[in-house]
């Protein structure tokens, strides 16, 4: 027993998501090793556009609402540890899928 997971719904959530990555990967036609790095390189660019994004539109509210610039970098941060988290859990199923699909 996990006593971060005592009832291993967290395990599980994660496992149902890693299998849901991996069908979709497979319905993609994702079946070789390169195949799968280019994956990693498209997740790579879409969230540094991401962040370039957030950054930007950020700077332009605290430039035109300086009254709530607190607010606002408060919200960027927020969305920019979720995008955060989202890559890395996004990236770990890829290298997971990579190592139990791929390596074969």
């Amino acid at each position: 027993m996990n006593m971060n997971d005592p009832f291993g719904r967290v395990g599980q959530k994660q496992q149902r998501s890693y299998e849901s990555l991996r069908c979709s990967l497979q319905d993609a036609g994702v079946t070789t090793l390169s195949q799968a790095e280019a994956v990693l390189l498209g997740m790579r660019k879409r969230a540094i556009f991401i962040l370039l994004l957030v950054a930007l539109i950020t700077a332009m509210a605290v430039l035109f609402f300086p009254a709530v610039s607190t607010l606002i970098i408060v919200l960027a941060v927020i969305i920019l540890f979720w995008l955060l988290v989202t890559t890395l859990n996004g990236f770990s199923y890829v290298k997971r899928y990579m190592k139990d699909e791929l390596s074969e």
